[in-house]
């Protein structure tokens, strides 16, 4: 709900200025969140839907529209905060995960991942155990990526409106998985590399945020 809330009131505050936007912006954001539910939710109550798993937001098509259009816009104005491309992965990826979902029941170890659907994540000691791996290795060129440009594997925000629990599984797993390709693709966090990686990703997952992204993004290079 804050995050909508935010995005909506970045859109109107940096792209749609003026009070008549404003008012505008606030009215279909309020009609929009009133039901709040999504037609693949279980019922909890007459006027509410339950949640499908722990960090679930059920949305309808409206309102996925509204996220998606604000995040793209404050993306847009701010690529380096993966809090708006991780908003408009959720919203535009309901429907798009079959590509992905065949290719792991395709391949056994994507089946066993998929069945024990494990977490990317690292107690203190396993993450600096990273650093002394060899020279070379994957675990130490990961390490020192992240290192190399600040930024951590814990960071990944969790799935929030897409609505499967399975498609919520992979959609995270894909988000987790991020800073992986750039690694194997030895790339840093430069608008022109991430971009190539979202490339890279919308080719082997089909889904949408990163074609929108590589579509979008070279509008913002020189």
């Amino acid at each position: 709900m804050s995050l909508v809330t935010s995005l909506v009131s970045g859109v109107v505050r940096k792209a749609v200025p003026g009070a008549a936007a404003a008012i505008g912006a606030s009215y279909l954001l309020s009609k929009s969140m009133a039901a709040f539910t999504s037609p693949d939710a279980k019922p909890e109550s007459a006027r509410g839907m339950k949640p499908l798993y722990e960090s679930h937001k059920p949305t309808t098509g409206l309102q996925k529209a509204v996220i998606a259009a604000g995040a793209a816009l404050m993306g847009f104005g701010d690529p380096t905060d993966g809090t708006y491309i991780a908003a408009l992965g959720d919203a535009t990826s309901n429907g798009f995960f079959g590509k992905m979902r065949e290719q792991m029941i395709n391949d056994e170890t994507g089946r066993r991942i998929l069945k024990e659907r494990p977490q990317i994540s690292f107690t203190p000691e396993q993450w600096e155990a990273l650093a002394t791996l060899p020279e070379g290795s994957f675990g130490h060129a990961y390490y020192s990526q992240m290192r190399r440009n600040g930024i951590s594997w814990s960071t990944r925000p969790p799935v929030r409106f897409v609505d499967n629990e399975e498609d919520a599984y992979m959609l995270l797993r894909y988000r987790q998985c991020h800073d992986f390709y750039h690694t194997v693709l030895d790339m840093d966090i430069s608008v022109v590399e991430e971009l190539a990686i979202k490339v890279f990703e919308w080719r082997q997952t089909g889904l949408p945020v990163g074609l929108i992204a590589s579509a979008v993004g070279p509008l913002r290079l020189p």
